[in-house]
């Protein structure tokens, strides 16, 4: 990292941010090589000092196709945005945290495994982990989950030392 004055490294600060946030970004490669980038909802969980993501999905499309051929991903969450005026343009700034890494994607096939995994999921944004799901839904959803190998942490946070008159 470039600019560790804006690293974070304490893992409950970093947890702290994938919490707050909304969308994870999967980054995969596509059959050309290319990068495919997907937002998507998403879970979490922690071991000790080991932060494991759970992603649904329909069962085929391009985002599916590209994960069984490739099972090691990137991925990448922000919050925080706030845009800091300046008195001139390079004054500008921009208040945000973030997280990025990799990790190696799974896909869950046990019922049990699966229900945890959507569970997770909708723990994120609910705070209720007990949600039923219908053997039907649980059927036709993939469920899948990433094992982070490395991640890194970053914000940069902004004082507002400028107010405009306007």
């Amino acid at each position: 990292m470039r600019r560790k004055d804006r690293e974070i490294t304490d893992f409950a600060a970093m947890r702290q941010i994938v919490e707050e946030c909304g969308c994870c970004r999967l980054g995969l490669v596509d059959e050309d090589g290319a990068a495919y980038i997907v937002p998507l909802n998403f879970g979490c969980e922690v071991e000790g000092e080991t932060l494991t993501l759970y992603f649904h999905s329909a069962q085929e499309g391009q985002k599916i196709t590209l994960l069984r051929q490739n099972k090691i991903v990137s991925f990448e969450m922000d919050t925080g945005h706030r845009l800091v005026p300046g008195p001139k343009a390079e004054e500008y700034t921009y208040a945000y945290r973030s997280v990025m890494g990799r990790g190696t994607v799974e896909f869950l096939q046990d019922p049990a495994a699966r229900l945890h995994g959507l569970n997770c999921l909708m723990a994120h944004y609910t705070r209720r982990a007990d949600w039923p799901v219908s053997e039907g839904m649980l059927g036709a959803t993939a469920v899948f989950r990433l094992r982070v190998t490395s991640w890194t942490a970053k914000e940069h946070k902004v004082c507002l030392l400028y107010t405009s008159d306007a």
